[in-house]
């Protein structure tokens, strides 16, 4: 896994006409999606989106610390 991209990728939702969207090809999507998996991994509630609910998300870090944005632009620190 090309870890630099898909963290690049993750900062922003699937689709170029959301808020903080951006155009990204299958396998772009497919690596997004499995570097997601993996930060979330064990993290109530975020460990069981759907592909679906996964592309409405992003997740970044500033130092040390992570946060995912949902679908309703609310932010949460883990």
């Amino acid at each position: 896994m090309d870890e630099a991209k898909a963290r690049k990728l993750a900062r922003f939702r699937v689709g170029e006409e959301k808020f903080m969207g951006k155009y990204m090809e299958p396998e772009e999507i497919k690596l997004r999606q499995e570097y997601m998996r993996n930060i979330l991994r064990g993290i109530d509630p975020w460990n069981n989106l759907t592909a679906e609910q996964m592309e409405n998300v992003r997740i970044y870090k500033i130092r040390e610390d992570w946060y995912i944005e949902d679908h309703d632009f609310y932010e949460y620190n883990f």
